[in-house]
């Protein structure tokens, strides 16, 4: 590093103390002036106001200082420094100074840099390179002010290498105040060492709990400024790029077949069409070490997509109305139009799970976490899996405590380990989804600074890696205006994912075991059972694998690496999703029925079974015990019940001897004997033996009313016997004992008298 002479330092150092001398002198001269006269302040002059140090609640003024041209600095330009002041207190502050300063001293490696920003105030050795006035300040507001220091009065102006060099800014209102620092990257030109750097990014979508992307989400996606139109635009000039993409979106545009929109099908053809290198992630980009974490032996795939298929998306479309035929012809000017021969209408072509995933990546069996979440007991088992290269995230090494910059990969024998660089990579992410330039010039004086100090170490050029997040840029032009910024940087030079995969490993760099947090591996355990009992309940269906299906999907959905981001709510989908599997669970149900009298020695007793799952019929068996042996159950009963509807599901019992009440207890089953929803009972009055005693009284008096009737008889032809010739016929006419006696006696003469009328009878 070339020596400032001290005249210099002293002369810019007494400059600044005068130039503040001079304005406080001005401020306080007026405020007096005002003071004493009570008169008003000059037109165009602010009056002061009281300047609070901090709130009622104690909270100070914050401030950050950003250079100009993403923290690069030529010889012969003037530095140029956006100071954001913030005032998050509930009163306002007064108009005041931005001092911007200059460390002299020139950062000796990143370890250093990384230190220097953490800290506060300004240095002893600090140089004062320009001044700007800071306005009132309102509560709950901020400001930017900008401060532009000459080249000539910056202290490594003369230096002819480059370095990186702290700046810093110190804001003065009354007696409050705030300081911030910051960094430049000084670079006199000429050719310098350069990394080569391959950047991964993935291709997902905002997380979510549904196991497809919805049309209507698609189109706004795939619009002119959609999220994943905005990351192929992004890639656009940049092939060494390396894309890990997410299949859940490209089966989510297939399975719709013709109802797709038309802006998901032109994306999906463009990502076709990428020069990039590309890999497969995870389906929904799911957390493959968090599943392994929580005890399954490998990452779950998806299952099928069948649920999601209308199969009339799928059949061939015909030629619009008013549209040119695809066929060319030539008709002869009298020829008599030929009668066309029927064809078969082609049925539709319904894609099995493979046809929706199928894409035709460059790359195979990379596996990429989420930052600082892996194990080494975890890589055996992705191994075992097919995914031999996992990407890590610097944080998950011991990258921080080596003296200098490691290469990317890891050497773990038989498993390819690559590594990010994690100080890169953060600072890369601020500035893709910067919602600022002050912001994005900001994030890339931290990568130039980084890249800078990266060079200045000693030994062959580095390989890195620089991996983005799982988030998606805020801005529609962050993502490419970031990149052409870093692969023009004159310390870096942009590289193939093989090369830095297959270049030597920097020895002493290692994987540091990293797990998931007990809390969200409990969780991930609870949605596997949940995803297991959903299976078992699914054996209602014709076809299970329709419901098994979408409930795999959405699970790894919700395993989205995406839900780690402290931005997403994941207890809050974790609470929605677990709620909807118990009212799947409870879809289908008996419902309540009132207590049953059974009068009869057998019979039917009627319930009423609700099946409330949507889109599918179900088929049930309902089965019954009775609490004593006062009653016997035949059967159990099985019934096919369509979807959102309820049926009457009959149960044969015998009464036996003895009345009373007997408890019914019910059981819903699967057709494979899994328990459905949960049992309930009924109460059944027996009254069985009223049935014989009625059967008994009624015997009796139909005995009694034919033994009246026939006694009646009896006696009536006894009387006519004993006591009388004539008997009155049924039709009126006389009847004599010799027509009731068929003749079989001579007739009695008829003046004969009895012996009781015989005289001194």
């Amino acid at each position: 590093m070339s020596a400032v002479p001290s005249t210099l330092r002293k002369g810019a150092r007494l400059r600044a103390r005068l130039r503040v001398l001079a304005a406080a002198l001005t401020v306080g001269a007026l405020a007096a002036a005002t003071a004493a006269t009570g008169a008003a302040a000059p037109a165009g002059a602010a009056t002061p106001s009281p300047t609070p140090t901090a709130s009622s609640s104690g909270t100070a003024l914050t401030a950050s200082v950003t250079a100009d041209e993403g923290g690069v600095l030529s010889p012969g330009k003037d530095l140029g420094v956006s100071v954001t002041v913030s005032n998050p207190t509930d009163q306002a502050f007064a108009s005041g100074t931005v001092t911007l300063w200059t460390d002299p001293a020139a950062q000796e490696n990143r370890k250093a840099l990384t230190e220097w920003l953490a800290g506060t105030g300004e240095p002893a050795n600090a140089v004062a390179v320009g001044q700007a006035q800071l306005n009132t300040l309102e509560p709950g507001s901020s400001t930017v002010v900008r401060v532009a220091a000459p080249a000539a009065s910056l202290p490594f102006a003369g230096r002819t290498t480059s370095g990186v060099f702290g700046i810093g800014a110190s804001v003065t209102i009354g007696s409050a105040g705030a300081q911030a620092r910051g960094s430049v990257v000084w670079y006199p030109g000429g050719a310098a060492k350069q990394a080569s750097v391959n950047v991964v990014m993935p291709i997902v979508t905002p997380p979510g709990s549904d196991g497809l992307i919805a049309a209507d989400d698609l189109a706004t996606y795939t619009a002119p400024n959609g999220i994943l139109t905005r990351e192929l635009d992004g890639l656009t000039g940049h092939t060494t790029v390396t894309v890990g993409i997410d299949p859940m979106i490209i089966a989510s545009i297939r399975v719709l077949g013709n109802a797709a929109p038309a802006s998901a099908i032109d994306w999906l053809t463009r990502l076709s069409e990428l020069p990039n290198d590309t890999f497969s992630l995870g389906y929904a980009d799911a957390d493959a070490v968090g599943q392994l974490q929580a005890g399954l032996p490998a990452p779950l795939p998806p299952t099928s997509l069948a649920y999601a298929i209308d199969p009339k998306n799928f059949t061939p479309q015909p030629t619009p109305v008013g549209e040119p035929s695809t066929a060319t012809a030539t008709p002869s000017p009298k020829a008599t139009t030929p009668t066309p021969t029927p064809t078969a209408t082609p049925g539709p072509v319904i894609p099995d799970l493979n046809a929706l995933l199928a894409w035709d990546y460059t790359l195979t069996g990379i596996s990429w976490p989420g930052d600082k979440t892996v194990r080494r007991a975890d890589l055996a088992p992705l191994a075992a899996a097919g995914l031999k290269t996992t990407i890590l995230s610097g944080s998950n090494t011991n990258a921080a405590d080596l003296g200098s910059t490691p290469n990317a990969p890891i050497a773990a024998g038989d498993d390819r380990l690559v590594s990010s660089d994690q100080r890169l990579s953060d600072a890369l992410r601020q500035a893709i989804s910067a919602p600022s330039d002050v912001a994005w010039n900001s994030a890339m004086s931290k990568v130039n600074a980084q890249l800078e100090l990266i060079n200045q170490e000693s030994g062959d050029p580095r390989r890195l890696l620089v991996a983005l997040d799982r988030s998606w840029p805020s801005s529609g032009t962050q993502l490419e205006r970031t990149l052409n910024a870093l692969f023009s940087s004159p310390w870096s030079t942009p590289a193939s994912f093989a090369t830095v995969k297959d270049t030597t490993p920097t020895s002493g760099l290692d994987l540091v075991d990293s797990p998931e947090s007990a809390q969200r591996i409990t969780d991930i355990r609870a949605l596997i059972e949940d995803e297991g009992a959903l299976g078992q309940f699914a054996t209602v269906l014709d076809d299970p694998t329709r419901l098994t299906g979408r409930t795999r999907a959405d699970l790894l959905t919700l395993l989205a690496v995406s839900w780690l981001n402290p931005r997403a709510d994941w207890p809050a989908a974790v609470t929605a999703e677990r709620a909807a599997t118990v009212k799947t669970l409870h879809s289908i149900r008996i419902l309540p029925t009132e207590n049953v009298n059974l009068v009869s020695a057998q019979g039917s007793i009627p319930f009423t079974v609700s099946n409330g799952l949507p889109g599918d019929a179900v088929t049930v068996v309902l089965a019954a015990s009775p609490s004593n042996s006062r009653l016997e159950v035949d059967q159990s009963t099985t019934k096919r019940i369509p979807q959102d509807s309820r049926a009457t599901v009959l149960i044969p019992v015998k009464a036996k001897v003895g009345n009373g009440q007997v408890v019914l207890s019910l059981h819903l089953y699967s057709p494979t004997g899994v328990p459905i929803g949960d049992p309930t009972t009924v109460t059944v009055d027996v009254h069985a033996d009223w049935e014989g005693i009625g059967a008994l009284i009624f015997g009796v008096l139909l005995v009694l009313l034919f033994g009246f009737g026939i006694v009646r008889n009896i006696l009536r032809r006894r009387r006519s016997r004993d006591g009388g010739d004539d008997v009155t016929g049924s039709d009126g006419s006389a009847v004599t004992d010799t027509e009731n006696d068929n003749q079989t006696e001579p007739a009695a003469p008829a003046t004969s008298a009895t012996p009781e009328e015989r005289p001194g009878g």
